[in-house]
């Protein structure tokens, strides 16, 4: 006999029940599916065209074979001509002063008065700022005094005949006290406060009435702002305007008085340690100030030896000297810069997309001769902006064939894979993303989600 056992049941017994999605109709619903269940296999295709259109472009854009599936290839003739080919390292940097004097009192004193406000234009020698000179004129009265007496002694001790050693001290109290003499009255000029350069203030830190402990060292000090021994960084101050005694520099100024020149001008940019073997000092440059479409013109002034990394990239600081005094120029402007590292003049050029490449790797142009297409071995140099120098092969003047290429989509309605028709040439106007019908999201014919398409 078969032996049960019985089974209690739980206190809390568990609902296997579910309740069935149903529809108005008392349907089995549909189960609802994701975006990515719903539309994986059209995201699919459109993703394999894609792919497949980039690998028959590359494949026949540097084999020379016949047209790619999806592809409609047209031609045009260019004209080989004679020109310029520059090749570039790009940057953007900040445009500054070349020169900047941080004037401050040498002497020790209460300011008297503060004659000139930020934004306001100096020459080199005008008096900026004065101390109180009671005390400073007092020590140069004494020093006087004491220069008078020394050589009072040393006379008389050299009529009485005195001993060598009592004339020899006596010289040298004389030496001693015409040097106070000095300092006591380059203190007292010291009390003017005068701009070694010519140019703009730049910012005032100074009232009437303050005290300021001098610096000792005289007044400023002119320097050349575009490098800090090997490192191109400048410390230059934005031009403001501000009443006195507001302090309108642009960086970190040590300056009671900040007075830049604006007569000349650097631009301080970096560039990175792939590129930075291409420049050298001297190499002109392009400069073109932010919001400007006319560029100026520099030279490389000074390359940092000394870089620093960021986010596993390397820069190293570079100065740019700006050429002349040109107008419309702002310190702490940006600017961006274009260094020509190499420049081929009279080159014969023709489009880049005229050039084809055999499975040998030899360049040939088409030709046309009296109506003829003729397929020519060429010699190909630089190439920059669509253009290649041909150094053999092709003249100046010579008609060539220059392929465009229009990609051609899946869905109904002409168009590229991504968007209305468009091509591809030398100057790559139109192309993947442009609309119109059989675009990948529009909604018209051949689209992905409109009729026609992957969707429809």
């Amino acid at each position: 006999m078969a032996k049960t056992e019985s089974v209690e049941a739980p206190e809390n017994p568990v609902d296997l029940t579910e309740e069935l999605p149903l529809d108005d109709e008392n349907v089995l619903a549909e189960e609802s599916r994701s975006f990515w269940r719903q539309y994986r296999w059209p995201i699919i295709g459109v993703a394999v065209v894609l792919v497949a259109a980039a690998v028959g472009l590359t494949f026949w854009l540097t084999s020379g074979s016949s047209t790619a599936p999806g592809l409609t290839v047209t031609t045009v003739t260019a004209t080989a001509r004679t020109g310029t080919i520059q090749q570039t390292v790009a940057s953007s940097g900040t445009l500054e002063p070349a020169s900047q004097s941080d004037e401050n009192f040498a002497v020790s004193g209460t300011v008297t008065a503060v004659n000139v406000k930020a934004g306001q234009t100096v020459t080199a020698g005008q008096v900026l700022a004065t101390v109180d000179t009671t005390a400073l004129s007092e020590d140069v009265n004494a020093a006087e005094a004491q220069v008078t007496s020394a050589e009072d002694k040393l006379s008389s001790d050299e009529s009485s005949g005195a001993a060598a050693s009592s004339v020899d001290s006596d010289e040298a109290s004389v030496t001693s006290a015409e040097s106070s003499l000095a300092t006591a009255q380059t203190n007292l000029g010291d009390a003017s406060l005068t701009s070694t350069i010519s140019g703009t203030v730049a910012s005032v830190d100074l009232t009437t009435g303050q005290q300021v402990t001098g610096t000792g060292s005289g007044s400023g000090g002119t320097g050349a702002t575009g490098s800090s021994g090997a490192t191109g960084s400048t410390a230059a101050a934005s031009t403001a305007s501000g009443d006195t005694g507001t302090g309108a520099t642009g960086s970190s100024s040590s300056g009671q008085i900040v007075v830049i020149g604006t007569d000349s001008y650097i631009v301080n940019t970096t560039v990175d340690d792939t590129e930075i073997g291409e420049i050298a000092v001297g190499d002109q440059v392009d400069v073109t100030p932010s919001g400007d479409t006319t560029p100026v013109y520099g030279t490389v002034g000074s390359i940092s030896l000394i870089g620093t990394e960021s986010d596993d990239v390397t820069t190293f600081p570079v100065v740019v000297d700006v050429t002349g005094n040109p107008t419309g120029l702002y310190a702490g402007a940006t600017a961006d810069t274009s260094i020509i590292v190499k420049q081929l003049n009279d080159v014969v050029e023709v489009p880049t997309a005229a050039i084809s490449y055999g499975t040998n790797g030899q360049a040939t142009v088409t030709k046309v001769v009296n109506g003829k297409h003729v397929v020519t071995n060429v010699t190909v140099g630089a190439a920059e902006n669509g253009e290649t120098q041909i150094t053999s092969g092709v003249k100046s003047g010579d008609k060539v064939l220059e392929r465009e290429v229009t990609f051609k989509g899946i869905g109904g309605g002409a168009g590229g894979i991504l968007g209305g028709s468009g091509t591809t040439g030398r100057t790559g106007f139109g192309g993947f993303t442009g609309g119109g019908a059989g675009g990948f999201t529009g909604g018209g014919a051949g689209g992905f989600t409109g009729r026609g398409g992957f969707g429809g």
